[in-house]
């Protein structure tokens, strides 16, 4: 028995060994590509990678390139927002604002509140870790001041409260909405998920967009602060 796993253990190991070549091999080819300019064929080869689950930041960073160059606004997009969701470069939140302004895209300034809750969201378990155990010393104080002089302590109640009600806001109010990006031209914006619904606005790609919810294939979202429809196969949604 003990042949036969190593036996098996050799041949995966020999397996993922092949994949890795075969991956690389490809990746050096569409690098190949990509440095000669030959931008649609690189990208032929990135996205069957990248699909593949085996993307890296410099690989994503050479899509957006080439999809800008293609004028592809949405996908370059796309892929920057993949790439600061893998490195956390504030140079890229830069670039992708730059592109929204010269593009008078929509989605893409965050107000003073969502930044914060992007931060509280960044460090959700330290800083629920750090208030939960504060309440646990809170509610330590509290009993040995009452064993001891059989007193309450309205403000140590106040702050054991405030702890948990802070704790339980960051664990369920911090995530941020489902979001995604217009990825065509013309595309229709309605006012319900029917083509028969009223035209609310034609724009074309690169805007971002939170959503709020599907019916059929229609997505809901939000578009200029009011529910709207598009059409799924007009927008991608980003991890």
């Amino acid at each position: 028995m003990k042949l036969f796993k190593y036996i098996f253990l050799l041949v995966g190991l020999s397996s993922l060994n092949t994949q890795a070549q075969s991956i690389n091999s490809r990746i050096n080819v569409a690098d190949s590509l990509f440095n000669a300019k030959r931008y649609t064929q690189s990208l032929d080869l990135y996205k069957d990678i990248y699909y593949s689950g085996q993307a890296s930041p410099a690989m994503l960073l050479k899509m957006a390139y080439s999809e800008e160059a293609l004028d592809n606004l949405g996908y370059a997009l796309f892929y920057l927002h993949d790439y600061y969701r893998f490195t956390s470069d504030d140079k890229v939140l830069k670039k992708m604002q730059e592109l929204a302004q010269i593009n008078a895209l929509n989605g893409y300034d965050k107000s003073e509140y969502e930044k914060f809750k992007g931060v509280l969201k960044d460090n959700q378990l330290t800083l629920v870790f750090i208030l939960i155990s504060l309440a646990f010393v809170i509610l330590i104080m509290i009993w040995r001041k009452y064993q001891k002089h059989h007193e309450k302590s309205p403000g140590l109640t106040t702050s054991f409260i405030l702890c948990l009600c802070l704790s339980a806001y960051i664990l369920n109010f911090t995530d941020e909405l489902r979001s995604g990006i217009l990825m065509r031209n013309d595309i229709l914006i309605m006012s319900g998920p029917s083509a028969a619904a009223e035209l609310i606005e034609v724009v074309d790609q690169g805007h971002k967009v939170n959503i709020t919810g599907q019916k059929d294939v229609w997505v809901e979202i939000l578009w200029k602060g009011k529910k709207a429809f598009i059409r799924e196969n007009n927008i991608e949604e980003l991890l």
